[in-house]
């Protein structure tokens, strides 16, 4: 069936950046049931040990990256943590959880879309010089202005690094998403689709599960 054909991803090495809950917690649970090695990436020592503990009772081959700080030299430590414990990625989901309410405008966009550029910036260049691999960043639509502005800016990041990675085979495509409870599962299952082989032809794409009442 194209659903078990297409959605094997047994052996690729999968990082997940954006802690052990919400839709990266989903997207490191589907990938461990798909047969990925997967490293999830977040600040919280002891609930990434759970969700850890959780993957590998399941039976997959999955470790923890404690990302200690921000700005760039943290994703580096992310990065090399990735390679010294599984390998060069050949997926990678930058998924930030966007801020607590009144978090205000430069933490919004400090967690979700500075976040995302470092990641990006960090991890492309290994992917592209092996020659292959697929991201998928989160982007957050919202009430307020800055979550908005976080998301319209991940959008254009994400496409403008898909133009500079595709022709070394690497593909990068958005999930856009209301961050709500409901809608958790769905946003994680439109991002393991993009990373799959059964999107192989899109890149610099926007799968849009943000729900309609966002755009009322």
């Amino acid at each position: 069936m194209l659903g078990s054909s297409y959605f094997e991803l047994k052996g690729r090495v999968a990082v997940v950046l954006g802690g052990p809950d919400g839709v990266s917690a989903a997207v490191s649970r589907m990938l461990a049931e798909r047969g990925a090695r997967v490293a999830v990436v977040g600040p919280d020592e002891a609930r990434l040990a759970d969700l850890v503990d959780e993957l590998r009772w399941g039976g997959a081959e999955a470790v923890g990256i404690l990302a200690e700080g921000a700005g760039a030299a943290a994703m580096d430590a992310v990065r090399l943590g990735v390679l010294a414990e599984l390998g060069r990625p050949d997926l990678l989901f930058v998924l930030p959880c966007p801020s607590p309410s009144g978090g205000g405008w430069q933490q919004t966009v400090d967690s979700g879309l500075t976040a995302t550029f470092q990641a990006l910036q960090a991890f492309l260049p290994g992917m592209a010089e092996a020659g292959g691999g697929a991201v998928v960043t989160l982007a957050p639509c919202g009430p307020d202005p800055a979550t908005n502005a976080v998301g319209g800016g991940v959008t254009a990041l994400t496409r403008h690094y898909a133009r500079l990675v595709a022709d070394a085979g690497v593909r990068a495509n958005v999930v856009s998403w209301t961050p709500r409870e409901s809608t958790v599962d769905d946003a994680a299952f439109a991002a393991l689709y993009l990373a799959s082989d059964a999107a192989a032809s899109m890149t610099a794409t926007t799968l849009d599960v943000a729900g309609t009442l966002m755009r009322l």
